[in-house]
């Protein structure tokens, strides 16, 4: 759900205010049925929960040939939660799905705060890497073989997902996407205008 919710609150906070089908279609646009296993029923879901935990705002507005529509716009408590599901995304371990939308939606983050959290998750990983490590030189004489194996691929997982890491933080110390505190981010757009990204 974390990831559901994260999508549809930056999608809504991105596009200046948004209809809930406008917000489906840009997921449907992103693929995130597949990345984030988002179905067209928890986007609605997440917007009405959104809206009653007071990270939304609702208005009403008459449809073009049938009944009302909903508009929502996230709030200053909303943005503030975008923000801290970025940064738990990039610092979870074991949860891709959930590091997935937090990279859909990393311009949310300033440049030093997501540095500081993709860092994080390095160290995690370091940290992790060594556990497995030493587990495989000294695995419990019940546990199967096939589950040592299991290990062996899971470790293979944090290795590449090591090297990513330590790459997209070079990136962004580089300069790469522009953030929350650049020129041109979307801090600097008024919520009323809407925006494509």
């Amino acid at each position: 759900m974390s990831a559901t919710k994260l999508l549809v609150l930056g999608v809504v906070h991105l596009s200046g205010g948004a209809h809930g089908y406008q917000v489906r279609s840009e997921l449907q646009n992103w693929r995130a049925e597949i990345w984030a296993k988002i179905k067209p029923g928890s986007i609605y879901h997440a917007l009405k929960k959104a809206a009653a935990d007071g990270l939304l705002t609702e208005q009403a507005e008459p449809g073009n040939s049938g009944p009302e529509r909903v508009l929502y716009h996230v709030t200053a408590q909303g943005r503030d939660e975008i923000v801290e599901l970025v940064r738990d995304g990039l610092r979870r371990t074991h949860d891709p799905t959930m590091l997935d939308a937090a990279i859909a939606m990393l311009p949310m983050l300033t440049r030093a705060d997501a540095i500081a959290h993709v860092d994080e998750r390095v160290v995690r990983l370091e940290a992790e890497l060594e556990e497995q490590a030493k587990w495989r030189e000294h695995p419990d004489r019940d546990t199967p073989e096939h589950v040592r194996d299991q290990v062996e691929l899971w470790a293979g997982h944090a290795r590449i997902e090591l090297e990513w890491a330590k790459s997209l933080s070079q990136r962004l110390s580089e300069g790469a996407y522009t953030m929350a505190d650049d020129p041109g981010s979307w801090r600097t757009v008024p919520d009323h205008l809407e925006t494509h990204f």
